[in-house]
């Protein structure tokens, strides 16, 4: 009969299975050590599988496999998630859940999607849309537009590119046909026609489409500053923002109601739940979320 030597011996306690072995032996020895006494019907709620369960496990079969489960797959698929629950089920007994960040991050989404689900099935009144819409009248109106020509001037081929900005616009102006001077080339073109804010923003900038925005039509003006330099500027067509009648606007208005419904329930659910619970902070914690003053600097 073979001897184990020391060398084996110590491979053997290497083995990460039986240093697993060796924990769930364990934690199921300490578990009964601490409630030897109570009988088994006492200890927990038994796993329970209802029909449902059973229709679902075979549905999410069928859809995967184009085919209903034989009886041995199905009761296959039923031990599984008797092993499932089961192992869930000690994993919360033993706190494994405990401090983990996936599982409260998990947890917390399927309670906000049941919040959110909530709200969804709220049906507003014509009168709360209404008010809704009368409320937030820019949010569904028709955006006022902007076409515009410009000139560029390019800060890197001008030694004072705002000089030369003003002096051409008294050049322009002193044409009896306004002329056509060319400035330094951008690609995005010189001239632009019926552009919103937002879109004139992200061609160049939020100040630079603010002051455009701001111009009367007729006039070069400037300069104006964006991200790529310095630009004269003249409006050719400018249109006003106007609201839209309401039953054009009906599915925006009701999306956008749903949405402002899903937050203040979701804001109110979590007002009650800080309520029911409380929140503490350690007085540590509370220094970190201080602002601290800027330290004085002493006068030299």
């Amino acid at each position: 009969m073979a001897q184990t030597g020391p060398h084996n011996r110590r491979t053997l306690w290497r083995e990460p299975l039986l240093h697993f072995t060796l924990v769930g032996a364990a934690l199921f020895g300490g578990y009964h050590w601490l409630d030897p006494g109570l009988p088994k019907s006492d200890r927990a709620v038994p796993i329970h599988i209802g029909e449902g369960d059973v229709r679902w496990l075979k549905q999410t079969w069928s859809s995967q496999w184009l085919r209903d489960p034989t009886i041995e797959e199905l009761s296959g698929l039923v031990n599984d998630l008797v092993g499932e629950q089961l192992l869930a089920r000690e994993a919360e007994a033993i706190g494994l859940g405990e401090n983990d960040t996936i599982i409260r991050r998990r947890l917390a989404q399927k309670l906000k999607f049941l919040i959110d689900d909530t709200a969804q099935l709220t049906e507003p009144t014509d009168e709360e849309l209404l008010q809704f819409y009368a409320s937030h009248a820019e949010s569904f109106a028709r955006l006022g537009t902007v076409s515009f020509k410009q000139i560029y001037f390019n800060p890197e081929q001008h030694k004072d590119p705002a000089a030369d900005a003003a002096a051409l616009i008294v050049e322009i102006q002193s044409k009896e046909n306004g002329g056509s001077v060319a400035g330094d080339r951008l690609l995005l073109g010189d001239d632009f026609q019926r552009l919103e804010n937002s879109a004139v923003s992200r061609m160049f900038g939020d100040d630079f489409a603010d002051a455009v925005f701001a111009l009367e039509p007729g006039e070069w003006k400037g300069p104006i500053k964006s991200g790529y330099g310095l630009h004269i500027v003249m409006v050719t067509e400018r249109t006003p923002t106007e609201p839209r009648p309401f039953d054009t606007v009906r599915d925006a208005v009701m999306a956008q109601w749903r949405n402002s419904k899903q937050e203040d329930i979701s804001r109110a659910y979590l007002a009650d739940l800080r309520n029911k619970y409380g929140v503490q902070y350690d007085e540590s914690t509370k220094e970190l979320l201080t602002p601290q003053s800027a330290p004085s600097v002493a006068a030299k």
